[in-house]
């Protein structure tokens, strides 16, 4: 924390002078530590949040700063602003704009009919504009991370992903004393199918974009009072997959009496949205498969965390959505 606090590692990643800096908040974080840092400078102060990055975190805080160098600048992006970064090697700083101070807020669960519609527009605009041109170098094999969002390209990767699954199953399963035999046969018959069909899925290295890979109403999306279209952060798990994943996995947390007929309704206006960008050979068909196929891979997110109650929040979605029905049989052809 002393490093993150460091006037003149904050005066690097900025650029300018700085006089004085104090942490006002802390944040959780898996691979870094995120602060909100009052910064005083020229007789003025600011605040904008610092991520500082070590060991494991590294490489995801210099994927996130390549998204802003190189990917940012290819649309009207929704992230913060970047503000400025220093990479030391074994260390990063990262200083990106405090949406909290421009009147954003997460609103968690809480998420209304228009804000869920922002939502939906905002990542038609992104996979519309990586669709089936995702950038080269997140297409090698040696760059992604392999996280519970599942990876479409490199093909390798999703066997990484899959070894990935059954390792941490082999700790999660004996733990969950809870779940019953049903429950348990469910991550079963994924683990069994799952891999063979994603691969079916992506063999023609078709209708694959790039998705944010951790896009959820918890944290990650930011909201003003005024505006349905979110602001949305943590960049560093971008990777090449299927568009309705993202949209599958920020459903996840929004409750509702009638999944089936909410998630279908939400799917077509996020449909609509990439045809009118002129993805007009994605069907609806092969749409819907991908999204049911992203509730099954949603299942994984659970096990990754060990968590027994969003097991069985998967379970219910799978479920409502007949999910199951996609691990066999051939995938649509888009």
């Amino acid at each position: 924390m002393d490093r993150m606090t460091s006037t003149a590692d904050v005066s690097a990643a900025l650029g300018t002078p700085v006089s004085g800096v104090e942490v006002l908040d802390t944040f959780a974080a898996s691979e870094a530590e995120v602060v909100r840092l009052r910064v005083r400078s020229a007789g003025s102060e600011t605040t904008v949040i610092a991520k500082h990055a070590t060991g494991a975190g590294v490489a995801a805080a210099r994927r996130e700063i390549r998204f802003f160098e190189e990917l940012a600048p290819r649309w009207d992006h929704p992230a913060p602003r970047l503000l400025g970064a220093t990479d030391a090697g074994d260390e990063i700083l990262l200083l990106s704009e405090d949406l909290e101070a421009a009147g954003y807020r997460v609103v968690g669960a809480e998420v209304s009919d228009a804000q869920l519609h922002g939502t939906i527009d905002m990542l038609a605009g992104l996979h519309a504009r990586f669709w089936d041109d995702v950038p080269e170098y997140l297409l090698s094999a040696s760059e992604p991370s392999v996280t519970s969002s599942a990876q479409a390209l490199p093909a390798e990767m999703i066997a990484r992903n899959a070894a990935a699954v059954r390792s941490e199953t082999a700790r999660f399963i004996p733990a969950a004393t809870e779940l019953d035999d049903a429950e348990r046969s469910v991550l079963e018959e994924v683990l069994e199918h799952w891999e063979l069909q994603f691969l079916a899925r992506v063999a023609d290295g078709r209708a694959i974009t790039l998705i944010h890979g951790d896009l959820h109403f918890l944290g990650n999306v930011f909201f003003t009072a005024d505006d349905p279209r979110p602001k949305v952060i943590d960049w560093s798990e971008l990777k090449p997959g299927l568009g309705p994943h993202d949209l599958a996995y920020c459903l996840s947390v929004v409750p509702t009496g009638d999944r089936l007929a909410r998630d279908r309704e939400l799917l077509r206006r996020y449909w609509e949205a990439l045809r009118a960008a002129g993805m007009d050979d994605y069907s609806w068909e092969l749409c819907e498969w991908d999204f049911r196929f992203s509730v099954i891979s949603n299942l994984f997110q659970s096990v990754f965390q060990r968590s027994v109650r969003w097991y069985r929040t998967s379970l219910a979605a799978i479920d409502a959505l007949d999910a199951r029905a996609t691990l066999t049989g051939k995938p649509p052809i888009s």
